[in-house]
């Protein structure tokens, strides 16, 4: 078993939240990558919330989903800090181990969300859909080869040997047999 090691530190895959929709809607990044949804959408009376479905269960607002709660364009801050503690104009989900509480192999796959568009003034509702595809980022520890690859390789090294061995013994004698007819040949012709 060749052992694996992570590599990737991690980014941050900013996914816009608009008027016009969600851009990108099909986001790929590594395990340890933060998505990040930022509402620019300044509309008056209009709120965004993301729902990821996390267990792939195909209902995105449940139990062990992630929510975003309603998204705003912006929060009003004084010296630093945010007057409401509930206004969010982003929302970002962290793909690593300890934010899950998941082991590794298990983040990696495509979770879909959707952002519920929510127009106070008419009281519709838009559901705009989208993928985040996590992939692994494994790589091969330097030292550390797939030793039973080389066996295989030498084992059929071994085999191959003493059929070459004849082949050449009878290359040999053949070539000794040619020789000793062109230098012992008749020399009438």
């Amino acid at each position: 078993m060749v052992p694996n090691v992570s590599a990737h530190t991690g980014g941050t895959f900013t996914i816009i939240v608009s008027k016009n929709g969600v851009q990108p809607y099909n986001v790929q990044m590594l395990v340890n990558d933060t998505a990040r949804w930022i509402n620019v959408d300044d509309t008056t009376n209009v709120t965004h919330r993301i729902l990821v479905d996390a267990n792939s269960d195909g209902i995105y607002d449940g139990e062990d989903d992630w929510k975003s709660g309603n998204l705003t364009d912006s929060c009003e801050h004084v010296n630093g800090t945010k007057v409401d503690e509930n206004c969010n104009a982003y929302f970002e989900i962290i793909f690593n181990e300890t934010s899950l509480n998941m082991s590794y192999d298990d983040i990696v796959g495509t979770y879909a969300f959707t952002d519920l568009v929510y127009n106070q003034t008419s009281g519709n509702t838009t559901t705009i859909y989208g993928n985040v595809t996590v992939y692994s980022d494994k790589h091969v520890t330097p030292g550390f080869q797939n030793t039973e690859i080389i066996n295989d390789i030498e084992d059929v090294e071994k085999e191959k040997s003493p059929i070459l061995l004849i082949i050449a013994t009878i290359s040999a004698v053949g070539a000794i047999g040619l020789g000793a007819m062109i230098a012992f040949g008749k020399k009438d012709e």
